[in-house]
């Protein structure tokens, strides 16, 4: 089993760790990841798509047509896979877009025919969960995990078109296979406020700090995500919310791959969780 990796901007750029997980997680499983030559910016479904469609369908058209389909495309962001999957949407459903864009790629000697697969890196997991468990020698008890899915993992639910978007059950499933626990929280389902961050920093700060709120009441004692905006959301935003509070937000934020790297036994120092704000240092007494 094969696929062709498409990391794009955020974790190599910002989160180089996060992929060293990810990597060590597939490798385990026996899953071969392929690096593409070429692969540039998804682009951003929050950013381009919303100023220019075209250029957005154009760009992410060029993207699918380097998969040298193995098994087709894998990524390690949310993000990533709601563009290339909604650019695989639209030129399905209308031959005229397919047209148009491949007019734009064959001024760079390239076509695209909207056969290429994209799959969420937790959706391969949770694909192979039966391998997982397998591979399991550190189950992680007393792990009391709040799952974030964030909006990109699940919507727009007819392009991303797996789990169920108001009551999703695969990170979960994911997280008690390696032996933790999956907490429930009453803000489970909503939105970091990381796409605000740059236009009203006010209104992300409350989102995020709503949350915290939520998983502080549920008795979690971590955060796991499968977004690298979220997990910048929830790990560097952290400490600024709890400077001046006398009992600031503690919560150790672990993207999925971390967490299912420690249960197959990799140690910590291995994984780059130093390299987290906050740091996880009781959680991972015995590892």
């Amino acid at each position: 089993m094969s696929y062709d990796l498409f990391l794009g901007c955020v974790i190599p750029a910002r989160l180089p760790f996060l992929e060293a997980s990810s990597r060590k997680v597939f490798e385990k499983l026996d899953i071969k990841l392929n690096d593409v030559d070429g692969f540039s910016c998804c682009p951003d479904p929050t950013g381009i798509e919303l100023i220019d469609h075209k250029t957005w369908l154009a760009l992410g058209a060029r993207n699918l047509s380097l998969s040298n389909d193995n098994g087709g495309i894998i990524s390690f962001c949310s993000g990533c896979v709601e563009t290339l999957k909604g650019v695989n949407h639209f030129i399905r459903k209308d031959p005229d877009v397919k047209d148009e864009v491949n007019k734009v790629l064959k001024k760079v000697g390239k076509k695209y025919d909207g056969n290429t697969e994209v799959k969420h890196f937790a959706q391969v997991l949770y694909e192979n969960l039966d391998k997982v468990r397998e591979n399991v020698v550190h189950p992680l008890n007393g792990f009391k995990v709040a799952v974030h899915y964030g909006c990109h993992y699940l919507r727009p639910s007819e392009i991303i078109n797996w789990d169920d978007p108001f009551n999703p059950v695969t990170i979960d499933e994911i997280v008690k296979a390696i032996g933790a626990d999956s907490i429930e929280y009453e803000l489970k389902m909503e939105c970091c406020g990381n796409p605000l961050d740059k236009s009203d920093k006010e209104i992300s700060l409350q989102m995020i700090d709503n949350k915290f709120k939520s998983i502080q009441e549920s008795g979690a004692n971590c955060i796991t995500l499968v977004c690298p905006a979220c997990f910048q959301q929830f790990d560097f935003n952290q400490r600024e919310l709890s400077k001046g509070k006398e009992n600031g937000y503690n919560f150790p934020v672990f993207y999925l791959s971390e967490l299912i790297a420690l249960a197959f036994g990799f140690k910590p120092e291995e994984l780059g969780l130093n390299f987290h704000r906050v740091r996880a240092t009781k959680l991972l007494e015995g590892f």
